[in-house]
């Protein structure tokens, strides 16, 4: 498809003409780069300290803190029995759009507290802990290049690992799925040396071994659609249903088919270890469509664009305020406690 695109480009522009727009990429202008978006996260807890607590969960393979918000309500400081709920973001080097709307739910959250309903009863009732961006480096290398990857190096972290296959697993006879975890270094989806290798995937499974949220949401991109993992365990298909439709029904501008995913096509990612380890129902939100941006020869040929959309904004106004009411829903369904873990042994592969 994209040969046949650059063809009919180079056709209409020229083929210097065409290498001339791809060299001059217009950078990344609309995202702020990994350091600020850093900066942003540690100045909500600066201005607000009694509704937002920022935690240092760990750090990456090349030192950069790997930063977690606790969003609570009133009374919750000294209260450690509430129900806790997990946001995760940019999980992969390229998809800063996840994080962008991570943020934006937190800026939802805090200024919403005491003035909009449905957020103030949700943090007065449960702590939400966002975690907007769990692969630093990988970020860090995709803002220094301007954007300009390969499908892995727009996945992994510094050692060259899709931390997204790094999750203790329950092994599946049959065939795998084309993404499932692979064992080959180089693949796209290389799920390293052995489980939790990577110290992102470390750290936020130390944090979830200690939290046991209830449930949990990861937002990715590009798909406009939400993962789930299938399951026939009613408790948790009860939880799993609110991204069914409470999800959608309050998404602005586009709705996300939900699409279930079966084991063998989920080896060593972070939906299936949670529920399985912990009992914490969690879904995969593929933020946002490709838009006609990528007409533009220098966007169709850098992978940064056709993963991130050029108005990140119009898709926190489509997510945010949704996964705010699926999160209430999930909290209700779910009593506030996790499910239990079909494989509680996982588990016990987190070491303290």
């Amino acid at each position: 498809m994209l040969g046949v695109l650059a063809a009919t480009l180079a056709a209409v522009y020229g083929t210097g003409a065409l290498y001339g727009y791809v060299r001059k990429s217009p950078g990344l202008g609309c995202y702020p780069s990994p350091e600020e978006a850093s900066r942003e996260v540690e100045h909500f807890a600066v201005t607000q300290p009694n509704r937002c607590a920022l935690h240092v969960i760990g750090e990456s393979s090349e030192g950069r803190p790997i930063y977690a918000l606790r969003v609570h309500g009133a009374g919750a400081v000294s209260n450690t029995q509430r129900p806790r709920l997990l946001v995760t973001a940019h999980i992969h080097a390229i998809e800063y759009i996840g994080s962008y709307v991570a943020r934006g739910l937190v800026r939802q959250l805090l200024g919403g507290y005491g003035r909009v309903a449905n957020v103030t009863a949700l943090l007065d009732q449960a702590d939400l802990w966002i975690v907007p961006l769990l692969n630093p480096d990988g970020a860090a290398r995709i803002w220094h290049s301007r954007g300009w990857s390969r499908l892995g190096n727009g996945r992994f972290t510094a050692t060259g690992v899709d931390p997204n296959r790094n999750f203790p697993f329950v092994p599946v006879a049959g065939r795998s799925g084309w993404n499932s975890g692979r064992q080959r270094r180089g693949s796209a989806y290389y799920r390293g040396p052995h489980p939790l290798s990577e110290p992102e995937c470390l750290a936020l499974a130390r944090l979830c071994k200690r939290e046991r949220f209830c449930a949990a949401i990861n937002f990715h991109s590009f798909g406009g659609v939400v993962f789930m993992p299938q399951t026939d365990t009613p408790q948790v298909d009860n939880v799993l249903a609110v991204f069914r439709g409470t999800f959608q029904s309050h998404q602005r501008h586009r709705r996300y088919r939900p699409v279930p995913e079966r084991a063998a096509a989920i080896v060593g990612q972070l939906d299936a270890f949670l529920l399985n380890a912990f009992g914490t129902p969690s879904v995969t939100v593929e933020v946002s469509r490709p838009g006609l941006h990528l007409l533009t020869p220098w966007n169709t040929f850098n992978m940064f664009w056709w993963c991130n959309p050029w108005q990140p904004e119009h898709w926190v106004e489509n997510d945010a305020e949704a996964t705010i009411h699926a999160l209430a829903a999930v909290l209700e369904r779910s009593g506030g406690v996790p499910c239990s873990p079909a494989h509680p042994e996982l588990a016990e592969q987190v070491p303290e």
